[in-house]
């Protein structure tokens, strides 16, 4: 089964694109974010996978009465192909888009434990080199991850974690 954020990569490159060439990009950012919030909400996913609400009433729902005519047939697209639970990888893709396109990125970094000032300053400067942007530090501690760090920089993810190596080595011994 695909990652959700593979499956919202398509969708979001084609909302960052169409944005952009009708010069609506921060309209459909913050549009995409509300979505985001909406979707992140169980109740209201229960909602999206209900098979007797129409496609109009999701629409209705996650755009609202302000969003443009073609945000809405955006939405209905997602919604027709019962996709609208990807709507927080979309709007994170899309936010990437539109940092690239900026020649800025915004990098969430997930280690077991907070990361020294070093840590942050060496791992900022190792992505600006790679990526060629100015890079935005986003650290955030998860105590699953046991050692290491995984980064998220747009649909790049770099996983340095122990429970990533465990797991890669474990592929590599049954395969």
């Amino acid at each position: 089964m695909s990652e959700p954020i593979t499956l919202a990569r398509p969708y979001a490159k084609a909302a960052f694109e169409f944005a952009k060439s009708e010069a609506v990009v921060e309209q459909w950012a913050q549009n995409l974010m509300v979505a985001a919030g909406l979707a992140q909400n169980n109740q209201i996913l229960d909602y999206f996978n209900q098979p007797e609400v129409l496609d109009e009433d999701l629409v209705q729902l996650v755009s609202g009465d302000d969003a443009s005519e073609q945000y809405k047939n955006f939405v209905l697209l997602l919604a027709m192909n019962n996709r609208l639970s990807l709507l927080p990888e979309v709007a994170e893709l899309y936010q990437y888009y539109l940092e690239k396109d900026a020649q800025s990125l915004s990098v969430d970094v997930y280690s077991a434990i907070e990361l020294t000032d070093a840590q942050k300053q060496a791992m900022t400067a190792a992505l600006n080199k790679r990526t060629g942007k100015q890079i935005s530090l986003n650290t955030h501690i998860d105590e699953s991850l046991m050692g290491g760090a995984r980064i998220h920089c747009g649909d790049l993810v770099i996983d340095g974690t122990l429970r990533g190596k465990v797991e890669r080595l474990k592929t590599q011994l049954f395969n």
